[in-house]
């Protein structure tokens, strides 16, 4: 079991819901394959730069503002994976818990293996020239194209990554680009 977030408190009490569920079960609770990420108190850069540089296990639990469900769902699809709103109550949290160690140990699959976004050279260009602060109009005239093209582009983006705002939208392609990076660089 791994526990991922920013927010100690919360995950001190995840981690003592996981003892107890473990005096309770008998040893039958494995939290092996399991993951949990909390990303109560974290920001959109934060969170996007965990997903990238920690990758979910097979069988993940996600603790986080329920904006961010879809995302999730589309930053991880085939993942088997729990999306919990941060206001859950002991009794629910302990039950989630429950579920996914089950799904876990009945279900003996191969690792999951995130799938990353295939951005174009026309994609890559404009998320370079957005994350340098260029406006609609200037990437249009940069790339000899109309602002409507470029504008069509970005929301295509959005749409395929699950992103809500050209901020989200960016901090997803930075923590990719990272991601990347640091394979290359191993």
């Amino acid at each position: 079991m791994t526990i991922y977030g920013k927010d100690q408190l919360y995950i001190s009490g995840i981690k003592k819901i996981l003892r107890q569920l473990s005096r309770e079960e008998e040893n039958r609770f494995s939290s092996g394959e399991l993951s949990i990420y909390v990303t109560s108190g974290m920001n959109i850069v934060e969170i996007y730069s965990l997903f990238f540089t920690r990758p979910p296990a097979h069988y993940s639990v996600f603790i986080a503002a329920e904006r961010h469900f879809d995302s999730l769902t589309l930053l991880f699809p085939g993942l088997v994976k729990l999306c919990l709103p941060a206001q859950l109550r002991v009794d629910e949290l302990s039950q989630a818990l429950k579920v996914m160690n089950l799904l876990s140990v009945q279900n003996d699959q191969d690792g999951y293996h995130p799938r990353t976004f295939k951005f174009t050279s026309a994609e890559q260009q404009i998320m370079r020239l957005l994350l340098r602060g260029h406006s609609l109009e200037d990437i249009a005239r940069i790339r000899g194209v109309s602002p409507t093209t470029v504008s069509v582009q970005r929301n295509g983006l959005m749409k395929r990554t699950g992103t809500k705002s050209l901020q989200e939208l960016c901090s997803l392609y930075s923590a990719m680009r990272t991601r990347e990076q640091s394979v290359t660089c191993n």
